[in-house]
């Protein structure tokens, strides 16, 4: 997997030992127990698969229900709770794999039926088991991800073709934050048009895409620096900046990735 295990991260957020997070691109997950997740909302779309108890959701309504597998639309409050461990994978909504999980319902979260989810559940009860170590259950799903995103991208799930040329450019190139000017050009709209453009289609405004690159990408710098260096080294103004960024995108603080 060349470079990626050095973005792998071991975390407590108040449970276990084999709690890890892995992230890159336009997804990641996490592999362990939420046994007391407080209320909140993040612009990724989520798809948690229970693997030896049912985890157990609580809506902005407060009405608590079980799943094996459930799919949380992109912004919409919610608790989690897990007694045993559980798989949570996280996608960006405008990229293919998160579009496609944030319209294929009407309801904001609901219990997500898919062909891939048994073979995902077995490659992580393998690693609960420790019969499989991080790495290749990193492999295992990245190979799960790349059959899923091939499939998604058969749907043309933008029906505007100057979008889809912008999701299909961001994706590309990933390992930059990219110029509004650019990414227009790109489109053959004007910078302003552009952006009624992406945020009528998407539901998301282009300055959230940028804002996912420079938090995803700084998960290597946090790991081997302070959280106030990591902002300053991103792009924000201060470390309180970043934190509530990192937070609003992916429902879990700087804080909680680094501790160990």
């Amino acid at each position: 997997m060349g470079d990626l295990d050095l973005i792998y991260f071991r975390t407590k957020i108040k449970v276990i030992s084999k709690n890890n997070i892995f992230f890159q691109g336009h997804w990641g997950f996490f592999i362990g127990k939420f046994t007391d997740n407080q209320m909140h909302k993040h612009y990724a779309v989520q798809w948690s698969i229970s693997l030896k108890s049912e985890i157990q959701i609580m809506n902005g309504w407060g009405t608590e229900t079980g799943y094996q597998s459930v799919r949380i639309k992109s912004n919409v409050l919610h608790a989690l709770k897990c007694e045993k461990e559980q798989l949570t994978l996280l996608f960006y909504p405008t990229a293919t794999i998160g579009h496609y999980l944030n319209n294929m319902g009407e309801l904001d979260l609901d219990e997500l039926e898919h062909h891939t989810t048994q073979s995902l559940k077995q490659s992580a009860l393998y690693y609960v088991n420790g019969e499989m170590d991080f790495k290749s259950l990193v492999e295992a799903v990245s190979k799960e991800m790349d059959r899923l995103g091939c499939s998604c991208a058969l749907e043309n799930h933008f029906s505007d073709t100057r979008i889809q040329k912008a999701i299909s450019y961001l994706e590309s190139n990933y390992e930059r934050v990219i110029p509004v000017t650019e990414i227009a050009n790109i489109c053959g709209l004007s910078s302003s048009r552009f952006l009624h453009l992406f945020k009528e289609k998407t539901g998301l405004t282009y300055r959230k895409v940028q804002q996912w690159n420079k938090v995803s990408r700084s998960f290597l710098s946090l790991r081997e620096q302070s959280i106030t260096q990591t902002a300053y080294e991103f792009g924000f103004t201060d470390s309180a900046h970043y934190t509530k960024t990192f937070k609003e995108t992916f429902g879990f603080s700087p804080k909680q990735l680094k501790s160990s």
